[in-house]
């Protein structure tokens, strides 16, 4: 972080807080919402988080509607389609579903991608907790990378060096992997749907990374 930055009015100082925290937050979203098949518990412990969090992003708004705005009686039978549809898109046993790798998006082996993306996380000290068997290169385990370190900026007790070299983990990061397939990915999954809720996961996921990318640029001083 520049002295520059360290100077900003008190509005934009607020702002960045404000970003700082949001982004944690959609990054772990994102990650739940990949990993797990939408349920009432799924659905209820988000609602409580979207009452903290504002994003002026269309697809975050039309998502808060699907999500937090349904009637609690309407949730089983939302809940019960939406799982169907996720394990015809993405079902982890369903050799037909979208993969979900960046090797299969990105090029080369599957092997070679994945082990680059482990050697990010090791040069991090970052140790993920996967619990069903994912890959190194799927996209729940890179964005719960960067939410690992999105949290490591929240702490508040960082210095102003810390945190740089935190933004320039995560720039990098965001830079090698997310951008070169995720769009990709988004354009897949879109051709494969008609589900409002992950058709609007698609457009958080693509400004997330494209914002967050800018922000993160911002907040290196080469």
């Amino acid at each position: 972080m520049t002295t520059a930055m360290m100077e900003r009015p008190e509005s934009a100082a607020h702002g960045d807080e404000h970003w700082t925290y949001t982004r944690l937050t959609l990054y772990q979203l994102l990650s739940d919402f990949i990993i797990y098949k939408p349920s009432i518990h799924l659905l209820m412990k988000w609602r409580r988080h979207l009452e903290r969090i504002n994003w002026d992003n269309e697809a975050f708004g039309r998502f808060r509607v699907l999500v937090a705005d349904r009637d609690t009686s309407s949730l089983p039978a939302f809940c019960a389609a939406e799982s169907h549809e996720y394990e015809r898109l993405v079902g982890r046993r369903q050799s037909g579903g979208i993969p979900l790798r960046e090797s299969f998006y990105a090029g080369g082996t599957a092997e070679v991608t994945a082990c680059r993306a482990s050697a990010e996380y090791d040069r991090a000290g970052v140790i993920l907790n996967k619990t069903a068997g994912e890959k190194d290169d799927e996209l729940s385990v890179e964005l719960e990378f960067i939410a690992v370190l999105a949290e490591r900026m929240t702490e508040g007790v960082r210095s102003r060096e810390e945190r740089e070299r935190l933004a320039r983990i995560q720039l990098g990061f965001v830079k090698r992997h997310l951008l070169t397939w995720v769009p990709s990915f988004c354009a897949e999954l879109r051709s494969h749907t008609e589900s409002a809720l992950y058709l609007e996961l698609c457009g958080m996921l693509e400004a997330l990374i494209t914002r967050d990318y800018r922000w993160l640029s911002a907040r290196i001083d080469d």
